[in-house]
């Protein structure tokens, strides 16, 4: 399961993983492997990390967790990835000088629906993508002119991908 935490005003993809007693976590790239039993009051936990035997509660809270470890407690927001992708999408969306439609979702580009110097308005069809066998159409957000196409048609495509980059009209 991957998350979107925010820990100390870092944010940071986590993947977790757990397997019986097991438990696998990746943070930008490390890994952490553990041994973790849950206490009886069920907000603690037993964790054995390279052989070494460390209690951590966890406390839910409205944003996300704390984690209390060694006496201190450090909150943690937590959030679903596509979270990040919506507010990226919305910061890219309040720019005056374009836009950059991306890929909401893992999938193929099936068709490209424009050519570089062609003039899109607000809402027009752009760019479709496949995924999960559902074809979905991505439409600009606030029109420009092409500037470039990113990606060619059966390419397969990440979330978050940049696809079709938009200049403001007139640039």
């Amino acid at each position: 399961m991957k998350f979107w935490v925010t820990l100390e005003g870092r944010d940071a993809e986590v993947e977790l993983r757990t397997e019986g007693d097991r438990m696998w976590l990746e943070v930008e790239g490390k890994r952490l492997e553990a041994d973790f039993h849950a206490l009886p009051d069920g907000e603690a936990y037993s964790l054995i990390v390279n052989g070494r035997s460390h209690e951590v509660r966890v406390a839910t809270t409205g944003e996300g967790v704390e984690i209390s470890l060694r006496g201190a407690t450090i909150p943690v927001e937590v959030r679903h990835p596509l979270e990040k992708l919506v507010k990226s999408l919305a910061r890219t969306a309040g720019k005056s000088g374009g836009e950059t439609l991306v890929a909401p979702m893992p999938g193929v580009v099936v068709a490209i629906r424009v050519q570089p110097g062609d003039i899109v308005t607000a809402g027009q069809a752009v760019i479709v993508i496949e995924a999960m066998k559902m074809q979905n159409e991505l439409a600009a957000r606030l029109g420009g002119v092409v500037a470039e196409i990113l990606v060619g048609e059966k390419s397969p495509v990440a979330a978050g991908q940049p696809l079709v980059r938009l200049a403001a009209a007139g640039t």
